[in-house]
């Protein structure tokens, strides 16, 4: 009898064992066909590999580097003679990188983004600005892009560097600053750089490969689904995953596309190669408080978003008057930003940053008041 008893109780452990761990698989089936949109802000994700690409990872296993792995700071990025990759920087961001090239990330805050190009040549699709800038370290030079646009660095093997701006502004060092502007080129081989012209008709394989990859993820961009989209950006801001205050847009990883493309914050934006994105953040008509004016990003919960607590008040970093896509997206229409159309309130078709006025100057300064060779 007792036999018996134990044998009913087995069984009948054994059943509530296999249905929970069917439960857990449907509930992961189903949590993966549901989570068709994910949103982030974060910088370092692998977009896109083609051929072989290794990484020798700071922490944990090192190898080859699969599409949706994540680049942390100190990881290693090594493309093969037949590899490419694509990784996502501050949000609408990209850096492709050639066969025979060797990247790491020094830091990947969205404010502070610092990238190793150590060997080989590298394309940079960015939104930038002189706060938002982007600076990359080679083995003798510092480059900062201070301006959105495209932009391509080359390291060659006999230590000879090489910055292209095909669009946009970029600088040179931090004291004795050169500005490079787009339709130049800037040669740097025994440490001084010779600024030259260069024919941005003429493309090779790596850079019509890049500006076919713009175009691709902007049609992914374009059929986003409006419903889907909403709830997805509710749920992540809640989750503290991002606030329009502290970067120009979001990615939106697209399951049926197994790509992240880029949402700006703001009506009327173009990729740096002039491709239109389908749609923006405005589209989706969120609760108020999304929109609101945060004292501390970084601290604020979204139901509270105006009213930080104590501890959030010795921390906080002075609030931004106008968001920085605005900001960026005044410098590069020439057109001024009226700051007060952000105070409490949600832009309108009307009054986009594109068509409201301000006093902020049309173009971003050098860093620390350093002396300008404009060339």
């Amino acid at each position: 009898m007792r036999r018996n008893l134990l044998q009913v109780l087995s069984s009948v452990t054994i059943a509530l064992l296999l249905s929970a761990f069917t439960y857990a698989q449907d509930s992961r089936v189903l949590s993966a066909a549901g989570d068709i949109y994910v949103i982030s802000a974060k910088a370092g994700g692998v977009n896109f590999i083609e051929g072989k690409v290794s990484i020798a990872r700071k922490q944990g296993r090192s190898g080859l580097l699969l599409k949706g792995d994540k680049v942390e700071i100190g990881d290693k990025v090594l493309t093969g003679a037949d590899g490419k990759a694509e990784i996502l920087l501050n949000p609408g961001s990209y850096l492709r990188l050639s066969e025979n090239s060797t990247f790491e990330f020094i830091s990947t805050e969205l404010e502070n983004l610092q990238i190793k190009l150590k060997s080989g040549s590298a394309i940079f699709e960015v939104f930038a600005d002189n706060e938002f800038r982007v600076a990359i370290n080679t083995p003798k030079t510092n480059f900062y892009l201070i301006q959105s646009g495209i932009y391509r660095i080359d390291v060659s093997p006999d230590g000879t560097e090489k910055i292209e701006v095909w669009k946009g502004r970029a600088q040179i060092g931090r004291t004795e600053a050169i500005i490079i502007k787009g339709g130049k080129a800037a040669v740097i081989k025994n440490g001084q750089p010779q600024i030259e012209k260069f024919d941005r008709d003429e493309k090779d394989g790596f850079e019509l490969w890049s500006k076919t990859r713009a175009k691709d993820l902007a049609k992914i961009n374009a059929k986003l689904e409006r419903s889907l989209m909403k709830t997805s950006l509710i749920s992540s801001y809640n989750q503290r995953s991002w606030n329009m205050y502290d970067s120009f847009g979001v990615w939106v990883y697209n399951s049926s596309y197994g790509a992240n493309c880029f949402l700006p914050f703001g009506y009327g934006w173009r990729s740096p190669y002039g491709y239109g994105f389908g749609y923006n953040f405005f589209d989706y008509r969120l609760p108020m408080y999304i929109y609101n004016q945060p004292q501390n990003p970084s601290v604020t919960t979204p139901g509270n978003i105006n009213t930080p607590t104590a501890a959030s008040q010795e921390i906080a970093r002075p609030p931004r008057v106008v968001p920085p896509f605005a900001r960026v997206h005044s410098i590069e229409t020439r057109e001024p930003i009226n700051n007060d159309i952000y105070d409490q309130r949600i832009p309108t078709r009307s009054v986009s940053p594109s068509t409201i006025t301000t006093s902020e100057p049309a173009a971003a300064p050098p860093q620390n008041g350093a002396k300008v060779r404009d060339n």
